[in-house]
């Protein structure tokens, strides 16, 4: 139980009715605190309380250090001879004046046969409300969210990080309730934003679901989806909606993806009128981590209006799919990848340029997409497909069409299936899978014309990719056909040959094939999307043209990859991008 001690230092000072104080601590009552608590908590944490008369004790200020407030925690405990110690769990302490601190820690208070340590937690008239919601949460043992860079007060979407929300917040995060009756308006607020609203009005958002994780009542109920293996998919509805306790999910726990113990917990936040979360500059995916050391961090936020997003830390990425008002399906994906894969055929298909896809707008591309595979083959139904659905349609019609398997008129005869047979037939002169490739998406099947293993892993032994045969195809420098008849050595030194006459050094053969086919796609990327011609590519070692695609790919992203490798780029460029 919280005991809530209202403390004056003057028998003048003015004090919140006990009406107030009570609405104040109610469930059920929008914006109060013990409302936050309890919808924070989904009624998990305890916010039943008894609301004492005031007490009054020498004024405390300065409350300068820890021992000033120490003392100032037990001058109240010695005043509030009325509270029922025995049942308190948390003593909260309200101040009729400022003293420049809030905040709490522990204090010793009698009981029958000894004393007990009980946790503090102390506010005033002019705190904010999301501040004194943040101290009462640390009255319940929770901690500031960290970022990646050990900052605390790091979370947008989170009380306890109020009030600076941390450095990526896009706004305050927090936003000015109207008055009532029925809750204190508090003091005029000193601290930006909103200086001289009353302080009780200034309301912040709901804190995640990741710090409720620890405790078994929430992460084994119906509340949370445990994803063990990937990819998974699952419905997750906002935590805001009036009914806590078990239900709808709200949370999907996954674990990191690199074996470091932490566990990364997605929620849905939704900037919904009226909420806690009315004034959350993004609403989105959420992301915390809950770490070994029993710290909770901030992650990231996955737009809404984005698509993919990819979680660096964890090794995962969300993929959203459906939105609704209080709602989002999402599939949890292995690998921090994003993957737009419509802009790769577009780009392979020669539809568009490089820079020419760097204005468009995804949805720009997958209209352009349609009208594409509609004028190439003899269907019009594309509208229909999902993007990875439409790309790989794509991927098939274009390997047929630029490796002149199929020229425009025998495209424009066929369906997407009969083009997706097609190009099982040669795949399977490729690789002899044969029905097996049936198996296999079309955008599976692009990757193993491109030299993937997935044909062959399990079945052929010492099977590895080899992608030097994709160099050698998307280069033009070797036909389907021809390169069936060649093996991994002819390849290779095809492909050495070929980086030998396209650039200024000699030394191919000293690199490994994963090495040589990375340069060769940092070749094939310059020279097929026309950034650089074979007379300036001669002029250039590949660690040159490696910092040329960096640059392009940079203007395509907005990000520094530098950190990627050669392979990673040139997927880069085809629209899959790892973080």
């Amino acid at each position: 139980m919280i005991a809530v001690v209202p403390v004056r230092y003057t028998a003048t000072d003015s004090v919140w009715s006990r009406e107030q104080f009570e609405n104040w601590m109610r469930p059920g009552i929008d914006h109060g605190l013990g409302d936050f608590w309890w919808r924070s908590t989904r009624g998990l944490f305890d916010v039943s309380s008894q609301v004492y008369d005031p007490v009054e004790i020498p004024n405390p200020v300065p409350v300068s250090d820890d021992a000033k407030r120490a003392s100032l925690h037990e001058a109240v405990v010695k005043a509030a001879t009325q509270v029922d110690w025995a049942h308190t769990d948390v003593l909260l302490i309200w101040l009729a004046k400022p003293t420049g601190w809030w905040g709490g820690g522990e204090v010793d208070v009698p009981v029958p046969g000894g004393t007990k340590r009980i946790r503090v937690t102390v506010v005033d008239s002019i705190t904010p409300f999301d501040a004194a919601c943040q101290e009462l949460g640390h009255g319940y043992g929770l901690q500031h969210e960290f970022d990646a860079l050990g900052r605390e007060y790091a979370s947008p979407y989170s009380a306890m990080s109020a009030r600076g929300y941390g450095p990526t917040a896009p706004g305050p995060q927090s936003w000015v309730r109207g008055s009532t009756p029925k809750l204190p308006e508090g003091g005029p607020n000193m601290q930006g934003p909103y200086v001289g609203v009353p302080a009780n009005r200034i309301v912040g958002p709901l804190v995640p679901g990741a710090h409720l994780y620890r405790d078994p009542r929430f992460r084994d109920s119906s509340s949370v989806v445990h994803v063990r293996d990937l990819p998974a998919k699952a419905r997750l509805y906002k935590p805001d909606y009036r009914s806590p306790g078990s239900g709808k999910p709200v949370l999907i726990a996954v674990p990191s993806q690199r074996r470091d113990g932490r566990t990364f917990l997605v929620e849905l936040r939704r900037a919904t009128t009226g909420t806690y979360d009315q004034a959350i500059g993004v609403e989105g995916l959420v992301v915390h981590s809950l770490n070994p050391d029993g710290l909770v961090r901030y992650d990231g936020v996955a737009d809404l209006s984005l698509t993919d997003w990819a979680c660096s830390a964890g090794d995962f990425s969300l993929r959203r799919t459906t939105v609704g008002e209080d709602f989002v399906d999402v599939e949890v994906r292995a690998g921090s990848v994003v993957s737009f894969p419509i802009r790769g055929v577009l780009l392979a298909g020669g539809f568009r340029t490089q820079r020419q896809l760097n204005t468009m707008s995804r949805e720009d591309m997958r209209n352009t997409l349609i009208v594409v595979m509609a004028s190439l083959s003899k269907q019009s139904d594309y509208q229909r497909y999902d993007n990875d659905i439409l790309a790989g349609m794509g991927a098939v019609m274009v390997f047929l069409r630029r490796n002149g398997l199929r020229d425009d008129a025998a495209l424009k005869t066929m369906t997407a299936d009969d083009q997706r047979n097609v190009m099982i037939v040669e795949l399977g002169a490729q690789t002899g899978a044969g029905q097996a490739l049936q198996g296999f998406t079309n955008l599976q099947l692009a990757q193993i014309a491109l030299g993937s293993d997935l044909a062959t892993r399990g079945r052929r032994p010492g099977s590895t990719p080899f992608y030097g045969r994709g160099v050698l195809l998307a280069g033009r420098f070797r036909s389907q056909h021809q390169l069936n008849t060649m093996s991994r050595d002819d390849m290779r030194n095809t492909l050495i040959v070929v980086m030998a006459s396209l650039s200024n050094q000699k030394d191919y053969q000293a690199y490994s094939d994963p090495e040589l086919a990375g340069v060769g796609a940092v070749m094939v990327f310059l020279r097929e999307t026309g950034i650089r011609d074979d007379a300036a590519l001669r002029k250039m070692s590949a660690d040159d043209q490696r910092n040329v695609a960096i640059v392009e790919l940079a203007a395509q992203t907005g990000r520094n990859l530098q950190g990627l490798s050669n392979l990673d780029l040139a997927l880069t460029a085809l629209g899959v991008e790892r973080f």
